[in-house]
């Protein structure tokens, strides 16, 4: 630990952890983070136990308990080896599917994924690297790294806000990156809900996006996992629902809904029956979704009876947790904004309304140039903006109990109010 603050920090651990193991929720269960850290937690695991995280787009939450009991149950077993979906899985998904579209989607057109980022960029070797990737910025990081990995790349200057879409800029971009292309394919890797700003694109601007991709033959990768946690009244559009005859790549996962994301399945529905046999080919070597995941998945399933969470609520267990889990961060969105525009206005700003997602997109500039340094010395991490393509910017992770989120909210207004002095 660095900083000015570390010494106050270590003469608060006790009464810090205390406050910690007295979060709880009458609908959640929520891990200590005692309990995550012994279990090898990325978010809690890495840090100094003085430090509080709210970084990383993970929960700390339990898995609702049907999903658990599956978990257990295929562990039992004691067969652990390669294991395909189940003909019941694919339909079940299917049949979600074609409930969030409004169009039947065959079972031949879903390709599983070990997780959200081997299909992005899976996608983005779609363009080859002669082609070109446009990727609309700020933006979740892997969809850059994909991108720069495979072809070209292009950013799509989304302002820092999220919104609205500028459909000149959109435009504008395309037609840049076909010219890049010089023939060869053009990706654009969209993000529907929005990481990090939490913005739910409105139909008439999926419409525009899907349009404008048509009409340059530009492949659509529209990524949709966070779509089960929409925080305000605010429709979700698949980009499967629009009428139009894009070359469509639809991704989602129950991973950010579920808190799951470490059981590692997500799956890609492609209806196109040329642009399925390339994305089929390419990953005939691409590693398989868990044994574990796969039996979450059907436990979601099952215990709903209908299909998944992240295109058709189902009922049941599965779906009271996640009605339980949107109210809970509905409240903590709120009171972080309140909190953080009451005691940190002159240093922080919230730059987008979290419409959806559990991640707060923080305008930090006046903390100076790595905001997210500063404050991890202070005893509270945030993702800096820096890997989004947005120096100066944060995001912030407020899915945690409320007893963690108050913690962290105190430490960034006492290193505000470091700032402060220093003027």
């Amino acid at each position: 630990m660095r900083g000015p603050l570390a010494l106050a920090l270590v003469g608060v651990r006790h009464a810090t952890r205390t406050r910690l193991r007295a979060a709880s929720s009458s609908a959640l269960e929520w891990a200590s983070p005692e309990t995550r850290r012994k279990h090898a937690s990325r978010k809690w695991g890495r840090f100094d136990e003085n430090l509080i995280p709210l970084w990383v787009a993970d929960g700390d939450a339990l898995a609702p308990l049907p999903v658990r009991e599956a978990v257990a149950a295929a562990s039992k077993a004691g067969i652990y080896g390669y294991v395909d979906p189940s003909a019941s899985l694919v339909e079940a998904v299917c049949a979600g599917t074609s409930k969030s579209w409004g169009r039947p989607v065959s079972t031949n057109w879903v390709r599983w994924h070990p997780g959200l980022i081997p299909a992005l960029y899976h996608c983005a070797r779609l363009a080859g690297p002669k082609g070109c990737v446009v990727v609309p910025t700020p933006v979740y990081p892997p969809f850059l790294n994909a991108a720069k990995d495979a072809s070209q790349c292009i950013e799509l200057d989304l302002g820092q806000s999220g919104g609205p879409l500028d459909e000149s800029l959109l435009r504008e971009t395309l037609d840049k990156a076909v010219a890049t292309a010089n023939g060869e394919d053009v990706v654009l890797l969209w993000c529907n809900p929005h990481n990090p700003t939490g913005r739910v694109w409105r139909r008439n601007e999926m419409e525009a996006v899907a349009r404008e991709c048509a009409s340059r033959n530009v492949i659509l990768a529209s990524d949709e996992v966070w779509s089960g946690l929409i925080l305000d009244d605010v429709p979700f559009t698949p980009a499967g629902s629009l009428d139009t005859d894009v070359r469509l790549i639809s991704i989602t996962s129950a991973s950010k809904t579920y808190n799951v994301a470490g059981l590692d399945v997500a799956f890609a529905v492609v209806e196109d029956d040329a642009l399925r046999r390339r994305y089929f080919r390419a990953g005939r070597d691409q590693a398989e979704p868990s044994h574990a995941g796969l039996e979450a998945l059907n436990a979601i399933l099952d215990a709903g009876g209908g299909g998944p969470c992240v295109l058709t609520p189902p009922r049941g267990a599965c779906e009271a947790w996640r009605r339980a889990m949107v109210e809970h961060l509905r409240a903590n969105r709120d009171a972080t904004v309140a909190f953080l525009e009451r005691e940190c206005g002159d240093f922080l700003e919230v730059a987008a309304p979290a419409e959806s997602t559990y991640l707060l997109w923080l305008d930090a500039r006046k903390l100076g140039a790595s905001p997210g340094l500063f404050l991890s010395q202070r005893g509270v991490y945030l993702t800096d903006g820096a890997a989004f393509g947005a120096r100066g910017f944060v995001r912030l992770n407020f899915c945690c109990s409320r007893a963690v989120l108050d913690e962290g909210l105190e430490r960034i207004k006492d290193a505000c109010a470091e700032a402060r002095s220093n003027l």
